[in-house]
């Protein structure tokens, strides 16, 4: 029998075929966002900046307060790009950088949550 994700209602929002992308702006501030898309593949989201990573669970918490899973393996799609884009257009962002890899690449123990001041990076947008 294969366990089912048990996410309450409207508290995570799932995306998948995601990517995180690292944003510059302008000033040079620096975030960094989800984007992806929804089970239905019918829609294209891009995360607020996110503030804390979870490598366990594989959520990410953003600045406005949502969670998002990040179900599967990353990926690239039309309606994630699309959302990222736009995303990028209204903020305008100078530069982008694909770091999803570094979102892959973690020992951390089960209890940890990484945020991005851990990091040394400053999260705005």
């Amino acid at each position: 029998m294969q366990s089912k994700i048990t996410i309450p209602p409207n508290s995570t929002k799932l995306l998948h075929r995601w990517r995180v992308m690292e944003a510059v702006s302008s000033d040079g501030a620096r975030s960094r966002h989800a984007c992806g898309q929804d089970p239905t593949g019918k829609l294209g989201s891009s995360t607020s900046a996110i503030q804390e990573f979870d490598p366990v669970a594989m959520t990410v918490k953003t600045r406005s307060g949502k969670t998002y899973a990040l179900v599967g393996e990353p990926g690239n799609t039309r309606l994630g790009e699309a959302a990222w884009q736009k995303w990028c257009k209204d903020n305008n962002i100078f530069a982008e950088v694909d770091v999803t890899g570094e979102y892959l690449k973690t020992d951390l123990k089960a209890d940890s949550t990484i945020t991005f001041k851990r990091l040394g990076i400053l999260a705005t947008g």
